[in-house]
């Protein structure tokens, strides 16, 4: 690690400043005292990656990273991997089920970069005066207040420096790596890169098939669903003995296909929409239901009714950080059925204070133009069984 220092730090940003501490925290990753490491890890996630936003010198760091999780003497190497792929994407729910569209945040990237000031201005009224409803045309409007637009720009490199540099160093060697937990998470890792699924995929689709380990082989089935890779490797994970593995495989089959899934595993995925508990999954922070619920709004549209029973019963046993991502899965799910948005709505208000208190859960209700007053959504359900 002696080319660590020949990165001139000094000059590089991240969320605190300048970003001298980096090389030290990196190195303390390799400590044998496990405080030591767990310190190192819990400033880099908020250093180089804070809340989600990554930073000029986060590319920087990659290369480093990578060649730590490399190495099998380093300790903890799938949570370095974990981090690769955190500051490769930002936070997964953006991109999950679906998978990274690369082509697509390519072409916004160039775009954001090539605006000027004055053609990024205009873009924001046009986005302001094009929003669905007074809530979040006051979202969008403060957005526009609080817009800069060399700090944008900034920002927008550094994502997608962050995500190519962690492709160039993308470590698929580690599919085959001795240590079950680093197959696991370089599979979650490479499943976010589909430009080099080539590579990736038939490695993955040999764990899915083989891999000794049922977490190992269940990640890698959901992985060739994000590249996406054909699904013969996922279709015998049906009949596999571990549950895990045979709802992971279903899932997959369902990401890809849809209603042209075989029966059985559309049949496990509504299933799955009342899961409990958590999983090792790596995906959705192994919460099946929360998993199962996105892939079935994308792909088995016709399950809207299942899925929103579903939903409403986890939100009203949520605790209330979990409350609004489940809100938000609600509300995308009567969209389109409106006979199920009466019983929505009445299971966001009856949540309690503590999940109310949440701004997060005020801003899901708003981008979804529903009131983001308790008593103003109750007199809203009021007026809508007066009306009907």
């Amino acid at each position: 690690m002696d080319d660590l220092d020949r990165v001139s730090w000094a000059k590089l940003k991240h969320a605190y400043g300048r970003a001298t501490d980096v090389p030290g925290q990196i190195r303390a990753l390799t400590s044998t005292d496990e405080d030591e490491r767990r310190e190192a890890l819990s400033a880099l996630h908020a250093n180089i990656f804070h809340q989600g936003t990554r930073f000029p010198a986060t590319p920087h760091a990659v290369p480093f990273l990578a060649r730590l999780a490399a190495d099998p003497a380093t300790p903890d190497r799938e949570l370095i991997l974990h981090l690769l792929a955190s500051l490769a994407l930002g936070y997964e729910e953006g991109h999950l089920p679906e998978g990274v569209g690369i082509a697509r945040w390519r072409e916004e990237s160039a775009g954001v970069q090539s605006r000027s000031k004055e053609e990024a201005d205009a873009h924001l009224e046009r986005w302001v005066d094009e929003a669905p409803n007074d809530a979040v045309r006051r979202d969008r409007a403060y957005v526009r207040q609080t817009y800069d637009h060399r700090l944008e720009r900034i920002f927008d490199a550094a994502m997608l420096a962050s995500y190519d540099a962690v492709r160039e160093n993308l470590p698929i060697s580690l599919l085959a790596d001795g240590d079950p937990h680093v197959r696991t998470a370089a599979a979650y890792l490479v499943s976010w890169f589909p430009e080099e699924a080539e590579t990736a995929g038939p490695a993955l689709a040999g764990l899915a098939e083989a891999d000794a380990d049922p977490v190992t082989a269940a990640t890698a089935m959901f992985a060739l669903s994000l590249l996406p890779w054909p699904a013969g490797a996922i279709e015998s994970g049906l009949g596999h003995a571990d549950g895990l593995v045979r709802d992971a495989a279903a899932l997959a089959l369902v990401n890809l296909h849809g209603e042209d899934a075989p029966p059985p595993a559309r049949d496990a995925v509504v299933r799955l929409l009342t899961a409990t508990g958590p999983t090792p999954l790596p995906y959705a922070e192994g919460d099946l239901a929360t998993l199962a619920a996105r892939v079935s709004k994308r792909r088995l549209p016709g399950e809207a009714p299942a899925r929103a029973r579903a939903l409403i019963a986890r939100l009203a046993a949520a605790k209330p950080v979990d409350a609004f991502p489940i809100a938000g899965d609600l509300l995308e799910t009567v969209e389109d059925a409106p006979e199920l948005r009466h019983a929505a709505l009445t299971a966001i208000a009856d949540l309690g204070d503590d999940a109310w208190s949440w701004i997060n859960l005020r801003e899901v209700l708003r981008a979804h133009g529903v009131p983001d007053d308790r008593d103003a959504l109750r007199e809203h359900l009021r007026d809508h069984l007066r009306d009907h």
